[in-house]
């Protein structure tokens, strides 16, 4: 029997043997499948709760794995100052801002460009109950509030101030966050306020203020928020940026297709309820649009020109050309094309 116990005990040991090799190289290839996920490279990308950055949304919940270079990592904040800073101290690629602070930050001497518009239209005008019409507050000072003094929405309301007669010096204008705007009009700390949806639209389903006017209604198909992006990672990193920039395109085709399914992915995004925001992506059809994301230079020059003629501006840059880099998303637009 001492030579059968023997045989046992050595078959055993070769099985253990096996069974540690097979360990091992599992082991070993989950290790390396690991490693090669830790070491995907996160991109973050500024944003703040905005309609206006919905693309960004739906990057993350529908085409996240899409990206095969790097994984996109999104940094939320409230202030505009704060994103500001992080594009400032690099801890941002890029970032969704507004198109006038962007073009204020590359006069100033950022070194970005802007390589596409996240969306056109987008804004609403919101009046206090006591204001029957924007022609009510001429003479009134009435203290409007805007997401910053460079912003689009400050624009907008120097020229539907101007289309319906009324001075610009006739309002007091301030800048203030756009999650504070309802709480402060409902106080009765502000008259009304400029700003991207879904506030405005949310603000009328709260029964706080009336909307005066929706942004098409004051300046068709004007350039919105901006993707801004440092020179350095433009420079270094140009195959994720195209890479990027393709998804955030097909982003934007899939909402103008896909209201409804986008504005469930963009609730935390846009601040409000899908039903809130569906509302502004289809009704009316142009309230805000994400179907052609190129910024011209007739974009670029129109809203320089309103910036002179408001005074956030002495005068046109003579390098106007140079604040944008349109390449990749003119490529990805003859991607979606084809």
């Amino acid at each position: 029997m001492r030579p059968l116990q023997f045989k046992t005990i050595k078959n055993t040991s070769v099985y253990a043997l096996l069974l540690l090799i097979i360990v091992f190289i599992f082991g070993a290839c989950t290790q390396q499948e690991q490693n090669t996920a830790e070491n995907k490279p996160s991109i973050n990308i500024g944003r703040l709760i905005c309609g206006g950055h919905l693309s960004l949304a739906v990057v993350e919940n529908k085409y996240q794995q899409d990206l095969k270079d790097f994984t996109l990592k999104t940094i939320q904040n409230h202030d505009w100052n704060d994103v500001v800073q992080d594009m400032k101290s690099g801890k941002l690629a890029g970032t969704f801002i507004l198109s006038p602070l962007a073009m204020q930050l590359i006069r100033q001497g950022l070194d970005a460009k802007i390589v596409m518009m996240a969306d056109r239209n987008g804004n609403g005008f919101i009046l206090a109950q006591q204001y029957k019409s924007i022609e009510d507050l001429k003479g009134k000072r009435a203290i409007i509030a805007v997401p910053h003094l460079y912003s689009q929405h400050h624009v907008l309301l120097y020229l539907s101030l101007q289309q319906h007669g009324v001075a610009y010096d006739d309002v007091i204008v301030i800048a203030m966050p756009p999650r504070d705007m309802i709480a402060s009009l409902n106080r009765g700390e502000i008259d009304g306020f400029v700003v991207g949806e879904p506030e405005g639209n949310r603000s009328i389903s709260l029964d706080k203020g009336w909307m005066a006017a929706i942004s098409p209604q004051i300046w068709l198909n004007h350039m919105d928020h901006v993707f801004l992006v440092s020179n350095t990672f433009i420079k270094e990193h140009p195959s994720q940026l195209q890479e990027l920039i393709n998804a955030l395109k097909k982003s934007g085709d899939y909402i103008e297709q896909h209201p409804h399914e986008a504005a469930i992915m963009g609730e935390d995004y846009t601040g409000t309820n899908a039903q809130v925001f569906e509302q502004v992506l289809t009704t009316p059809a142009n309230w805000i649009d994400y179907s052609d994301m190129i910024p011209s230079d007739t974009h670029m020059q129109s809203m320089a020109k309103a910036m002179v003629d408001m005074g956030l501006w002495k005068d046109m840059p003579h390098d106007l050309h140079t604040y944008t880099d349109t390449r990749f998303i003119r490529k990805a637009t003859a991607l979606t094309q084809q």
